[in-house]
């Protein structure tokens, strides 16, 4: 993968401003498929690919109430919630570096692991794909597993 142009993090930017999901049961698929765009050799097409898709996205729900360290338990599995819990992990995140926070979080939200058919985890995987390759630990990367964890935790 060579992302010496930014794409994928334009591409990120450009995403995290939608839901996870539209219509309340369909996955957001953007993310993941623009990281697998650049990773496999094809950052030239993401933001025509992206300009075509992001017509079928919903704009990111509204927060409920905030997630915290100590009421989190009750906001686990609440697909209501997304947005609370995408703010929780971006604040983790800003606080400690992104392995400690998967490494912490991963364990507690595996026994939803089917949840969102497994989108979530899903793209987990790809946020972190994108933190290990080149251009590494970019603002827009780590904001991508906060949205990835935020989804799961939902």
């Amino acid at each position: 993968m060579n992302d010496t142009s930014g794409i994928l993090d334009e591409a990120l930017q450009r995403l995290h401003a939608s839901g996870p999901e539209r219509l309340g049961r369909l996955t957001n698929h953007g993310p993941m498929a623009v990281e697998a765009l650049v990773h496999g050799g094809q950052a030239r097409s993401v933001h025509r690919w992206l300009d075509y898709y992001r017509a079928k996205l919903e704009d990111m729900p509204a927060r409920l109430a905030p997630v915290t360290d100590a009421d989190w338990r009750a906001a686990l599995g609440d697909p209501r919630r997304a947005a609370d819990w995408i703010a929780y992990f971006e604040r983790a995140l800003a606080e400690r570096p992104w392995r400690e926070v998967l490494t912490a979080w991963w364990p507690v939200l595996l026994p939803g692991i089917a949840g969102g058919s497994t989108h979530p985890v899903i793209r987990v995987g790809h946020a972190v794909r994108a933190l290990l390759g080149p251009g590494g630990e970019t603002a827009p990367r780590v904001a991508e597993l906060a949205h990835g964890l935020g989804y799961w935790a939902a």
